[in-house]
């Protein structure tokens, strides 16, 4: 056979065995790069799944935020004259309304349910001049330029008629303001988001709890 002839057949061949690779080797390519695709959408969903997931917990921790309260409890105390005054009150300084959902009061870790029976632990005669407001069950609004104080109990010098009742009252702020270190009042309360908090008495710091229980002899006005 010629020479030309067998080069021909050869070139014929090659081209036969190229063209049938061709569709394969497409069809791999073709095959590979969906994979890819696929891969990289899968990746895309997950990356924006994450990162929706992130900005809505951000949301809720910036709105949980907005209407945080943070209540104080403690006193404020005028010794002598005609203003001489004991006041025990309970301070909202957040910026959300506080759910007061449980109280107590001891004295001498001796549990105490109304004034009444402070004035008589503390040998005191009767309160006919105090003025208590109920705390329990109490919604506290915001700090926000408005009233955010629970005076839980008021006794002022000046209210009394008279010198025996001023001296009445004088007394009582002098036992209130000598026993402050012997009280214990704790206040359990909740934000809107039913986040629960407990605020001691003459503590700075309120510490979270899961929830409000009644637990104990509940302080009522």
């Amino acid at each position: 056979m010629p020479v030309e002839t067998q080069k021909a057949d050869q070139d014929s061949i090659a081209a036969q065995a190229d063209a049938s690779r061709t569709p394969a080797a497409t069809a791999a390519r073709q095959s590979s790069t969906a994979q890819i695709s696929s891969v990289l959408a899968l990746a895309i969903s997950v990356l924006a799944l994450a990162v929706g997931t992130y900005q809505t917990r951000v949301m809720q921790a910036q709105a949980r935020a907005s209407v945080w309260p943070y209540l104080t409890v403690g006193f404020s105390h005028f010794g002598a004259g005609d203003n001489a005054g004991f006041t025990w009150q309970i301070d909202n300084n957040g910026v959300g309304p506080a759910k007061i959902e449980a109280v107590t009061l001891s004295l001498d870790d001796k549990p105490m349910r109304s004034w009444k029976e402070v004035y008589a632990a503390l040998g005191l005669e009767g309160h006919d001049y105090v003025i208590t407001a109920s705390v329990n069950g109490e919604v506290l609004p915001p700090n926000t330029n408005r009233e955010t104080t629970i005076r839980a109990i008021q006794i002022n010098r000046q209210i009394a008629a008279d010198e025996p009742g001023k001296a009445r009252q004088q007394k009582a702020i002098d036992a209130f303001f000598a026993a402050s270190g012997r009280f214990k009042m704790s206040v359990c309360y909740c934000s809107v988001y039913d986040e629960c908090w407990t605020a001691q008495w003459l503590k700075r710091t309120a510490q979270p709890v899961t929830r409000c229980e009644a637990d104990g002899v509940q302080f009522d006005q």
